[in-house]
């Protein structure tokens, strides 16, 4: 997780902590949260630009740290107030819930479904009424998820043949399931890879062939889930290398996506050099950017991204798509 991201966590965690934890030392804190004191000092001199919008300097958070090295935090009360959904905002969450109950390998599907049936009742019958008119239906066929459910419950492993878009090809690998993760719209499955020795992460969707083995999944002590803070993909050393030109306005590219190299441009402008285990994930960037990124190479994703774009454009009617 970058060290912005990170911070972040930590001051949504640390706010509540502070609140509930009057006068604790810096000290104390800065070993709660696994931190050194240096690094809280600058979390705490970060909350004096933190609260309310709309509200005057004075109505934003201050944290003081007192004689013994005590902290003290005012205008924190907004914080905990009872959150409160829109309509729309509650329909959204009830959808992505149930969505995640259909999933195998939920820890507690108890406590999930009651979550659903407390926020159904909050959402009320307008809500409720409008979350069952949506559904979600996973890219993964039926069998995938089914056989997936079976080795969960029953401890086994499981035998893919799962297709390698960045290599073009099929592989059959040996997997102990561990969990199944929704990330940036897509259902994945993690599991210790036999074939390559580690934790890998598979696409439901790329799953050509699965089959449930009777043998009992053996995972080692030392596999430990994905991190998902930095998302589902991560680059190896043989993916594709692609590179990537921005502007100004899209320098954040950098800071969001692994990459083995940036280079700065004239105007503000970035040339970024990242590997790509999914190159559609590019594609859809690029696209995302429009006239802020380009791809430099290779040629043929390049082709690719103004082909999309030209029958998207077409899609519109008559707007004239150049490329």
């Amino acid at each position: 997780m970058s060290g912005a991201a990170a911070q972040v966590r930590r001051l949504l965690n640390l706010v509540p902590y502070l609140l509930e934890h009057e006068g604790a030392k810096l000290t104390e804190v800065a070993g709660e949260f696994n931190v050194s004191e240096k690094q809280l000092r600058k979390d705490l001199e970060t909350l004096w630009m933190c609260g309310l919008p709309g509200g005057l300097p004075d109505d934003l958070m201050e944290a003081h740290i007192g004689e013994g090295g005590t902290i003290h935090l005012e205008n924190a009360e907004a914080i905990v107030r009872p959150l409160r959904f829109s309509v729309r905002e509650a329909v959204a969450l009830l959808v992505a819930l149930r969505a995640l109950a259909q999933l195998p390998g939920v820890a507690d599907r108890d406590a999930l479904l009651r979550a659903i049936a407390k926020l159904e009742e909050a959402a009320g019958e307008r809500g409720a009424e409008a979350s069952q008119r949506v559904t979600v239906a996973f890219e993964a066929r039926a069998t995938v998820l089914d056989r997936i459910r079976q080795a969960l419950d029953a401890g086994r492993r499981l035998r893919l043949d799962y297709f390698v878009p960045s290599r073009d090809q099929v592989t059959t690998r040996d997997v102990d399931p561990m969990r199944v993760i929704l990330s940036d719209g897509h259902a994945y499955l993690e599991g210790w890879c036999r074939r390559s020795e580690a934790v890998r992460v598979f696409r439901l969707s790329r799953i050509v062939a699965i089959d449930v083995l009777d043998v009992a999944a053996e995972i080692p002590e030392s596999a430990e889930p994905q991190d998902l803070d930095d998302g589902v993909l991560r680059p190896a050393a043989d993916d594709p290398l692609v590179t990537l030109e921005v502007t100004r306005h899209a320098r954040w590219v950098a800071e969001n996506y692994p990459n083995e190299g940036v280079e700065e441009l004239p105007e503000g402008g970035l040339r970024i050099a990242l590997r790509a285990p999914d190159q559609g994930r590019i594609l859809r960037l690029v696209l995302r950017l429009g006239a802020d990124g380009r791809i430099v190479d290779p040629p043929a994703l390049a082709d690719q991204v103004r082909k999309t774009a030209a029958e998207a454009l077409a899609l519109y009617g008559d707007v004239e798509a150049t490329a």
